[in-house]
C-alpha cells in the first residue's frame, strides 16, 4: 500500500476522497447518487479495500471466480449475496457451475463502475470468507449476514488509508 500511494503522489487523496462513502445500513445503498469511475480510480478502490477483483479492460466491469469447497458452500454464497443485492437494490451478474461461481458487477445507471460496485464485491468478498470458515450442512444454510460489521470494516478501510497517505505526506514534507 504505501509503494502504491508513493507511486501515486499526491494525487490519491484526491482519489480517496471521490470514492469514500460511509454507509450505516445496505438499505442506504440504493440513494447513493451514482457516479461513473475511471480506471485509475477502480484501481484505487479495489487496493483499499485489499480485493482481488480485475476490472475489465475498457473499465465498465468488474469481475472475479469465487471457488467452493462444496457445492453447499456455493449455493450458501450465492443465497446470502442474493438477500444483500436485494436490499441494496444492486444485482450482480453470475454463472455458477458446481464449486465454481463467475461474478460481474456493473452499475446500468452510469454504463460503468460505481462505488455501489465496489461495496458489493467487498461485501461478496467478506462472505466468501464466512462461508469458507463456516460449516455448511444443508444448501439452505448460511451465515447470519451482520451489516454493521461488515459495513464497519468498509469504512475503517477508508480511515486506515488516509491515515496511512498523511504520515506519507508527512515525512515527505519532512525530506
Amino acid at each position: 500500500m504505501y509503494r502504491y500511494i508513493s507511486e501515486q503522489g499526491f494525487k490519491t487523496s484526491a482519489i480517496i476522497n471521490s470514492l469514500k462513502i460511509f454507509v450505516r445500513d445496505f438499505k442506504d445503498v440504493s440513494s447513493i447518487s451514482i457516479t461513473k469511475l475511471n480506471s485509475e480510480e477502480i484501481t484505487q478502490a479495489l487496493e483499499i479495500h485489499s480485493l482481488q477483483w480485475h476490472q475489465s479492460k475498457d473499465s465498465t466491469r468488474i469481475q472475479r471466480e469465487f471457488k467452493f469447497n462444496t457445492f453447499k458452500e456455493t449455493f450458501a454464497f450465492m443465497g446470502s449475496i442474493s438477500a444483500v443485492a436485494d436490499e441494496m437494490h444492486h444485482y450482480p451478474k453470475w454463472t455458477q457451475k458446481e464449486n465454481v461461481v463467475n461474478v460481474e458487477i456493473s452499475t446500468k445507471d452510469c454504463a460503468g463502475v460505481s462505488v455501489k460496485d465496489i461495496l458489493l464485491a467487498y461485501t461478496m468478498d467478506q462472505l466468501a470468507r464466512d462461508i469458507t470458515n463456516t460449516q455448511i450442512i444443508s444448501v439452505c444454510d448460511s451465515p447470519k449476514i451482520v451489516d454493521s460489521q461488515i459495513l464497519n470494516a468498509w469504512n475503517q478501510n477508508f480511515s486506515k488509508t488516509e491515515e496511512i497517505l498523511q504520515n506519507f505526506q508527512k515525512n515527505t514534507a519532512q525530506l
